[in-house]
């Protein structure tokens, strides 16, 4: 993963903490959350983050997972959809 990806990662890890509340006030931004809970499926499921959401421990899980296991990949579309709510949120604000 190059270091833009896993920056942009990071950042939407991050963001992840606030991202709950700030989908209660804007319904793209949920919608958002609920594509990257879709998109990034198979990642929670590898490392075994259960039933965890965007906002409730989801990015924070994987992104612990990934540290810990150097050889995981997120997909392209798990990516692409923690990039777009990222973005949301930031012209959100």
């Amino acid at each position: 993963m190059s270091i833009s990806r896993l920056s942009a990662f990071i950042a939407a890890f991050l963001l992840s903490i606030s991202l709950n509340a700030a989908a209660q006030k804007n319904p793209a931004m949920a919608a958002d959350a609920k594509t990257v809970d879709n998109a990034c499926q198979a990642e929670a499921q590898t490392a075994g983050c259960g039933q965890e959401v965007v906002g409730k421990g989801l990015l924070k899980c994987i992104g612990a997972y990934r540290k810990a296991h150097k050889d995981f990949k997120v997909s392209d579309g798990c990516r692409a959809s923690i990039k777009k709510l990222s973005e949301d949120r930031k012209a959100s604000k």
